[in-house]
């Protein structure tokens, strides 16, 4: 029949087929992938996009939250809504600096574990100015494995009695003439040994013997012009307040001298130790006849004035070894919480409600009765977390830390250790914790506190006859004094 296909084109025709069908089943396959990858996508897309705004929004709520309540940022464990996991950690790299990171998490298409984390760092300025602009910024950058000596200087005679460091200004009380002295470590170099002290052109002299000392920036509100102070806690019976402008360091004047009330006498009406906190300044005598704890307006720091009337100050019946002063909102309320190391046997730590000075309470709940009689020593507050440390205990633990979130509430423990040693002095920066103790060879340690639980020891350093109140850190620097010489020394961790 004509037009008939033979037998050969039959076949060919058929192969054309089936290589159609194929192709077009490719396409099809193709076409319904792609359509499905696109729905991927789009899927990953709108849960990417909803991941990221949860994220920024703890971002933002962090960052609004800590410019009314500072210390109530802190890590929130992981919560889970709808298919995402959420949390946030926070890194105290100062008692001004938080390091603050949001995590979300969730399962993808195909069991594919999907994760944003954003970071950002949150200050405190109200709370650096509160402080007289002495708060470090960032934390160390290493671990502190390997501290070394950097720089270092003797003054001679006399021994150091307190250090304050603002701006690599090192501020020293002694307690030979001329009582205090000035280091200025700017220009320091690796292996300086001496040229750090400086000469007064004035010859200035303190007097007596200074016991402790607070330095602080001061901005003039009339004139905006910057001042540097020092308020020092005198070892005498009368004047036990002095204030001294240190703004040219070459050039310090004693400024204001002031007595405590005359019901502050007894064995030790001596100033004892001082610190400066939001335009005012937090005082202590020793354990004496009248009251130990004194407020003063320091708006004007060369004019203190004492708060209260007639036998002013309020009566802790012991001797503080140290203090931190800190603001804190509590049931949306600021209060200013004074925290105190003491002598009491069955308070070695207590609280004051300090917010107004005239009208000073203690808080029941936050005070502390440690096991055994040994005395509180030392305290830092950096963030939520308060670092006490007492006098060495024959078998029970020298450092401890709580939560003070809320001190009406109570403190909770968050964790101890046993350092073998009386810890004398502390300051805590990002995870490390600097620690003068009565240790000997050992005075000078470095703990971990990654793990509040299990805090690590990092490494011992010996400091002979280290003196009490003689660390201060600031900038990847520790500043230390002791009564050996060189009895200034300025340590950093070594490579």
């Amino acid at each position: 029949m004509k037009g008939a296909l033979t037998t050969n084109q039959k076949g060919s025709l058929l192969v054309e087929i089936l290589i159609a069908v194929v192709i077009l089943s490719l396409g099809i396959s193709a076409a319904i992938l792609l359509v499905f990858a696109n729905q991927t996508l789009r899927v990953d897309a709108k849960t990417n996009n909803e991941a990221l705004l949860r994220a920024q929004k703890m971002i933002e709520d962090a960052r609004a939250n800590s410019r009314g309540n500072f210390i109530s940022v802190n890590s929130i464990a992981t919560t889970t809504t709808s298919i995402y996991s959420s949390s946030t950690f926070v890194t105290d790299h100062s008692q001004c600096l938080k390091e603050f990171a949001s995590f979300v998490n969730w399962t993808g298409d195909g069991a594919r574990q999907q994760k944003i984390q954003l970071k950002t760092y949150l200050g405190d300025v109200s709370g650096s100015m509160a402080m007289g602009g002495d708060c470090n910024i960032f934390g160390p950058a290493t671990e502190w494995k390997n501290p070394k000596r950097f720089a270092s200087d003797t003054f001679n005679p006399g021994k150091p009695t307190a250090i304050d460091v603002l701006n690599r200004i090192a501020y020293l009380g002694e307690d030979k003439t001329p009582f205090f002295m000035t280091a200025d470590t700017h220009g320091a170099i690796l292996g300086q040994s001496g040229g750090l002290f400086i000469s007064y052109t004035n010859g200035f002299t303190a007097l007596n013997k200074i016991n402790d000392l607070d330095s602080i920036k001061w901005q003039d509100p009339i004139t905006n012009a910057t001042k540097y102070y020092v308020f020092t806690a005198m070892n005498t019976s009368t004047n036990q307040l002095k204030v001294i402008d240190v703004t040219d360091i070459y050039n310090p004047v004693n400024v204001a001298t002031t007595s405590l009330s005359s019901c502050v006498t007894g064995s030790f009406p001596e100033g004892w130790r001082v610190q400066y906190y939001g335009k005012k300044l937090y005082f202590i005598a020793r354990e004496t006849a009248g009251p130990e704890f004194h407020i003063f307006d320091v708006s004007i720091p060369s004019s203190p004035v004492e708060y209260g009337s007639g036998c002013k100050g309020y009566s802790l019946n012991s001797t503080v070894e140290n203090m931190q002063i800190r603001d804190q909102v509590i049931g949306g309320i600021s209060k200013r919480f004074a925290y105190l190391a003491t002598d009491q046997n069955n308070r070695e730590l207590r609280v004051l409600d300090v917010t107004n000075p005239l009208a000073i309470t203690e808080v029941p709940a936050a005070s502390q009765d440690l096991p055994g009689s040994q005395d509180g020593q030392s305290v830092f507050v950096i963030g939520n977390k308060l670092y006490f440390g007492r006098q060495s205990t024959p078998s029970g633990q020298d450092l401890y830390v709580y939560d003070i979130s809320n001190p009406p509430a109570g403190l909770t423990l968050l964790g101890s250790q046993d350092i073998n040693a009386g810890v004398i002095d502390i300051r805590v920066a990002g995870r490390t914790i600097f620690l003068i103790t009565s240790k000997s060879n050992k005075e000078v340690q470095i703990w971990d506190n990654e793990n509040l639980s299990n805090i690590k020891l990092v490494k011992e350093y010996n400091f002979t006859n280290i003196a009490d109140k003689g660390m201060d850190y600031e900038a990847d620097f520790l500043y230390v004094t002791g009564d050996a010489t060189p009895n200034f020394q300025i340590l950093y961790d070594a490579p």
